[in-house]
């Protein structure tokens, strides 16, 4: 893959316009140190909250803290009165408007914030009409390509999102999960097991004074390929107390609320992603991964499947039908060594799978990502499979 006109994308950004003999930098940070003379963007929005959080996992995590400092930041200039206005209304108007709801409401002085929020366009050729619904719905149409930049960004920064409401399941029944807890900000501070509370101590460490818990999402991990997801999230987590480490324990979950259920995906779907886990056995663990993994949803008959080919062990194919009654599992092309392989015959076989399918707007049946678990036990051999996969179209 050629990266270098990405990196001259990337320092673009870095060294931005001049302002007069003294360029300013726009990092995502905020600062412009080890960059000279450099200074900072000061119209540009820096969401220190968001940067913490994205060490950890690269989904959209906004609180009130957050969203009320990028209205603020939008607001710059404005001529009318935001005395008294709730920062969290306006942010809430301004994604309505975006998203091309008709029914704005919220009072004129929130309305008119918010579409200086949009666009400060919009709120000139607006904010002095009369019939407002009009003329928004005008402007939109004058102004589609302005507007999806701008509805992809206010989803990005004003879209209220608890992440420390998500269970990432541990289990595809979803009876153990982890959980991030959140300060009164919304930055991450601690992660919880089923037996443990553990507290921030690092970029995805976390500790409880006897034992420390790694969380590794995939999405993080070097040369996947994965952009980053959104509303959900998957990897695998580990724990250490002393010399011990326990096995790859995956995980996967997103937001309920960004959530579309598979009978209401309203097409067939193809999505590229990674798979991640471990396979064990009485004795052993074996990590496993694939990162040119496939999920595919048929609309006609509401199957999902997802496949993966795991260098050191087998291809996988898991199949399941659209109300998750039905799974099944396939093997194929083993490459592993003895004390991994399943009896001879196992060639498809029941298995568990949990799938969440996720979008921006659910309402539209059609999700940009997936994440979910497949589990399989082997009585006969004690061979067991964790596996999580996260994956977009």
């Amino acid at each position: 893959m050629k990266r270098f006109p990405y990196l001259l994308m990337f320092m673009a950004l870095l060294v931005a316009c001049n302002d007069g003999g003294t360029p300013t930098c726009v990092g995502p940070d905020g600062t412009c140190d080890g960059y000279g003379d450099m200074k900072p963007d000061q119209n540009r929005f820096i969401d220190p909250i968001g940067n913490s959080n994205k060490k950890i996992n690269m989904m959209i995590a906004l609180g009130d803290t957050q969203i009320s400092a990028y209205v603020q930041n939008k607001l710059r200039g404005f001529s009318g009165d935001t005395t008294g206005l709730d920062m969290g209304e306006i942010a809430r108007t301004a994604l309505a408007i975006a998203d091309g709801n008709q029914n704005l409401d919220a009072s004129d002085g929130v309305i008119d914030a918010a579409m200086y929020v949009v666009s400060s366009d919009l709120f000139t050729s607006c904010g002095d009409t009369g019939d407002i619904t009009s003329c928004i719905d005008k402007w939109r149409t004058d102004n589609a390509s302005v507007l999806a930049s701008r509805l992809t960004e206010l989803r990005a920064r004003a879209d209220a999102l608890d992440i420390g409401s998500v269970h990432f399941n541990t289990t595809t029944d979803g009876t153990d999960y982890v959980q991030f807890s959140l300060d009164a900000d919304g930055k991450i501070t601690g992660i919880s097991t089923r037996d443990a509370t553990y507290a921030r101590v690092g970029d995805s460490t976390f500790s409880d004074g006897t034992s420390t818990l790694t969380y590794k999402s995939a999405v993080m991990d070097a040369d996947t390929g994965l952009p980053g997801l959104s509303y959900s999230d998957f990897g695998v987590y580990q724990i250490q107390t002393g010399d011990e480490i326990t096995r790859n324990i995956p995980f996967a979950g997103g937001y309920d609320q960004k959530r579309i259920a598979t009978t209401d995906i309203g097409t067939d779907l193809e999505f590229s992603g990674v798979a991640v886990g471990a396979v064990s056995n009485a004795t052993d663990n074996l990590d496993v991964r694939d990162d040119r993994a496939s999920l595919t949803f048929n609309h006609e008959t509401g199957d999902s499947t997802l496949t993966a080919t795991f260098a050191n062990w087998y291809k996988i194919t898991v199949n399941q039908n659209i109300d998750a009654t039905d799974t099944n599992i396939g093997f194929s092309n083993y490459q592993g060594t003895d004390e991994f392989k399943l009896p001879d015959g196992v060639d498809n076989a029941p298995a568990n799978m949990n799938i969440g399918y996720y979008g921006a707007n659910p309402s539209t049946g059609t999700p940009s990502e997936a994440t979910g678990l497949v589990q399989y036990k082997n009585d006969a051999s004690g061979i067991n499979m964790d596996v999580a996969f996260g994956a977009r179209k």
